[in-house]
């Protein structure tokens, strides 16, 4: 009896993930897969050419890549998991619906230019078409996200409407349907607006660029060069790992792309010199999320601080090397430690490139990156920097393909690919914009900062801890685009109500958006990686967190100690650095419990307190954190001396019986 009761609550908590998740590729027939390239194909130049500097009217490019993005995902996506992947007819209707009205709003776009809002009636037709725009967005975003966004912002949406009848601080005045759709639908303030705009004019060139590269080669250069640099070393496999996704992540600023194309290298062989899967998935997610972070591209919510915080993107981009590179730093001596304290072997070193002939073979490729880099830095335009990059990557194609025909099929491919890659990110972007109108036309964002700085009862540490919280729980489910801007617009304020400056605040959700992919239970990069270990998602998923909790430590690090953001005098930033490059050792071997050798829990505590006086990064703090790591090294030396004077003895002791 409590076997069958069992066995039906497993099958209905199956059936309720079903539901939730998101759906899985569709297979598409000759007729389905040539109108998705078509569509995709000339959706990417389209976008390739505004990247150069061709102008269109920003309405109607927004009203093109909804379109084209709605109807992909229609069409490549099933409903959910437990859906057929083959033929369907509602996929088809709504995803000509989407082109129909994508159509409709680019030919209206001048109309709704000269609307005035609340002055204005809408027409009928009007608002027939901004309806049928909000339920398209909220399947699309249940088929390629999950259930579980949706009904985050159906309870927004619910709140736009019914708001009115609440009473106390959370009530706002009565809303028409007019007003509601203008917000969200003909305005700025909602699904066209900063985010979508962000995903199309700036992000979608560096998707494109990232997809070329990929299908010249980069992918392959970035794991030999990592190899080169690394896999001699103990543990090799797990630190390749984390170099190479390090490396192609700066470039594709996506986890789970980064995840799919070097763990697919990676993890098997990881797992082949004596990981267990769990951690090598783990390994891979981490190194893979931390490209997100990582200068020169980061990721998507990097586009969006620019765009909503008007910071120069080149300013964020100088901003985030330093927590960057002490993120990698943490998570590679973890790897270290944890593969000495396991005995792990470094791999035979017969198949192991050299450096030098890594760079000589492939040195074409640090090109089309010096050009994005120097543009970025010199010029501060992203898109058109992208747009050069990736137009330095057409001749590396010709020299590796060297055939007219495989030439050509590349090219295409890469612009079929690109818009493909972009469906989520757009989803995820205009279904953000959403929550983002009904916020602006309720109030909602001034309340709910309102609330956390009193919940907080005014202190710093508290209220960031709090933050933390929000965006970690916001990214259960939510792409990283979808978490920022929704954090940024609810909980940013209350950081800055803390004369916390604008840098500071916005990086800090940023860092833990990005982190929300390895964060469970719904954990984007350990998902990826779990299909590839063929491991367990959500132990992978605690394993990144165990992996990564030295690199939860960094934003708040920053937020105190600005020297890591490059802020300050020269004296201060290099002390500041300084201290953080001391401190990381000193937290990760208390982390693993490793420091030259096994280490006891004295010493760890020892480190633990080091590390964090030193990450402070202020004089007297580092000072005593300087003495207590002496003071934890002087143990760790001395028991060790003793243990070892003890061995002989007993060693001794044996010969001479």
């Amino acid at each position: 009896m409590f076997f069958a009761i069992e066995g039906e609550r497993n099958a209905v908590s199956a059936k309720l993930i079903q539901l939730l998740a998101p759906g899985r590729p569709r297979r598409l027939g000759r007729l389905g897969s040539g109108f998705v390239s078509l569509i995709a194909i000339a959706t990417s130049a389209f976008f390739i050419l505004l990247a150069f500097g061709f102008y269109v009217d920003r309405g109607i490019a927004l009203d093109w890549f909804i379109g084209a993005i709605l109807s992909i995902a229609f069409l490549t996506t099933t409903g959910n998991p437990a859906r057929p992947t083959g033929h369907s007819i509602f996929s088809w209707a709504a995803a000509l619906c989407s082109l129909v009205i994508s159509v409709y709003f680019i030919i209206m776009q001048p109309a709704f230019d000269q609307l005035l809002p609340m002055i204005d009636d809408l027409s009928t037709v009007d608002r027939i078409a901004g309806i049928v725009l909000i339920a398209l967005v909220l399947e699309a975003t249940r088929r390629c996200i999950g259930f579980t966004l949706v009904a985050v912002v159906l309870a927004f949406l619910a709140y736009g409407v019914f708001g009115q009848y609440l009473s106390g601080a959370f009530w706002h005045r009565p809303l028409s349907l007019d007003e509601v759709l203008y917000q969200i639908v003909y305005t700025t303030n909602g699904v066209f607006g900063p985010a979508l705009g962000v995903a199309a004019l700036l992000v979608f060139a560096f998707v494109a660029f990232g997809t070329l590269l990929d299908i010249a080669g980069g992918g392959d250069f970035f794991f030999d060069l990592a190899n080169s640099l690394v896999g001699r070393q103990i543990g090799g496999p797990a630190k390749v790992a984390v170099v190479s996704s390090g490396l192609y992540g700066s470039i594709s600023g996506s986890p789970t792309a980064d995840v799919v194309t070097t763990g697919s290298f990676t993890i098997p062989l990881m797992i082949r010199t004596g990981l267990t899967p769990t951690y090598a998935g783990a390994v891979e997610a981490v190194a893979s999320t931390g490209g997100a972070l990582l200068p020169p591209v980061m990721g998507s919510a990097a586009f969006l601080m620019a765009d909503f915080t008007g910071i120069p993107y080149s300013a964020i981009v100088i901003a985030a090397v330093v927590p960057a590179l002490l993120y990698y730093m943490s998570v590679f001596l973890a790897v270290d430690y944890r593969s000495r304290n396991s005995g792990l072997t470094p791999l035979a070193t017969a198949d192991t490139p050299s450096v030098f002939r890594v760079v000589r073979r492939d040195w074409y490729y640090f090109v089309p990156i010096v050009i994005l880099i120097w543009f970025v830095l010199t010029e501060d335009r992203p898109s058109f920097s992208a747009a050069l990059a990736l137009a330095s990557l057409v001749p590396i194609v010709c020299w590796r393909l060297r055939k007219p025909a495989a030439i050509g099929k590349a090219l295409v491919r890469a612009l079929d690919d690109g818009t493909r890659r972009m469906t989520g990110i757009g989803v995820a972007c205009a279904v953000a914009g959403l929550v983002v109108g009904t916020l602006a036309m309720t109030d909602l964002t001034g309340k709910i900062s309102s609330a956390l700085f009193i919940l907080a009862s005014g202190s710093g540490l508290l209220t960031l801890i709090i933050t933390t919280v929000i965006v970690i729980v916001l990214g259960m489910g939510m792409p990283t685009p979808a978490v920022y801007e929704l954090a940024a617009v609810l909980a940013a304020p209350a950081l800055l109500a803390l004369d916390i400056p604008m840098l500071q605040a916005h990086l800090f959700i940023v860092y833990f958006a990005s982190m929300s992919a390895i964060t469970p239970p719904i954990a984007v990069a350990a998902f990826a990686a779990a299909t590839i270990a063929n491991a367990n998602p959500i132990k992978i998923g605690m394993q990144c967190c165990r992996l990564a909790i030295i690199a939860f430590l960094i934003p708040f690090v920053f937020i105190y100690n600005p020297a890591l953001l490059l802020i300050g005098t020269v004296g201060q930033i290099v002390f500041g650095i300084a201290c953080a490059v001391i401190a990381m050792p000193a937290l990760v071997s208390a982390q693993e419990g490793y420091l030259f050798g096994p280490i006891g829990a004295v010493p760890r505590a020892l480190l633990l307190a080091a590390g964090i006086l030193l990450m402070i990064g202020q004089l007297i703090p580092a000072a005593i954190g300087s003495v207590i790591l002496l003071a934890a090294g002087v143990w760790i030396w001395s028991r060790r001396r003793s243990r070892s004077q003890a061995a002989t003895r007993d060693y001794n002791g044996q010969i001479s019986t």
